[in-house]
């Protein structure tokens, strides 16, 4: 089902914790364990839909293929946005990391991996006080992250995807 994965998911499970994780084609792929001041509220969003990475990723690469120049722009930003945010999480700059959130949700939009109940998830999390949300993993359905700094906000955002009939989970990162 994910086709040729990145590496992430077997990473993450065997190291846990707030994990910074580059796949470098050709290469090996790096991972460090970063650290921050304190942990972080999230709410994992689910659009209760069940995906195809496979599917997704074939779709980007034919976009890609039709449209480079496109493709290699929005993916140049990408890379920028991560690093940026990589930056303002170790600074724990958490209104930065939201708009970052917020840019990097957009940019898959324009790669048509997002599906309207994440864009759908992602404005709950935006009207209900979240710093920033985006989707997450491969997309066209699944999950999305919302940062949620306080705990009051947290509940709300939670209560407010279930409300609109989605599952919510909150947790932390960074411990």
């Amino acid at each position: 089902y994910a086709g040729t994965p990145s590496g992430i998911d077997n990473t993450a499970s065997t190291f846990g914790g707030l994990l910074w994780f580059v796949k470098n084609p050709g290469d090996p792929s790096t991972m460090d364990q970063m650290k921050i001041k304190r942990p972080l509220r999230i709410v994992m969003g689910n659009t209760l839909l069940t995906t195809n990475t496979e599917a997704a990723v074939a779709g980007v690469r034919n976009r890609k293929a039709e449209q480079p120049e496109k493709y290699d722009a929005i993916f140049a930003k990408a890379r920028k946005l991560a690093n940026r945010a990589k930056a303002a999480l170790e600074a724990y700059d958490i209104d930065e990391v939201g708009r970052l959130m917020d840019e990097n949700h957009a940019l898959l939009q324009q790669i048509e991996v997002s599906h309207p109940k994440l864009d759908d998830l992602v404005a709950i999390a935006r009207a209900n006080g979240a710093a920033g949300a985006k989707m997450t993993g491969g997309g066209l359905g699944g999950y999305m992250v919302a940062l949620t700094p306080e705990p009051a906000v947290q509940d709300r955002v939670a209560a407010a995807m279930e409300k609109s009939g989605f599952k919510a989970l909150k947790t932390t990162i960074g411990v």
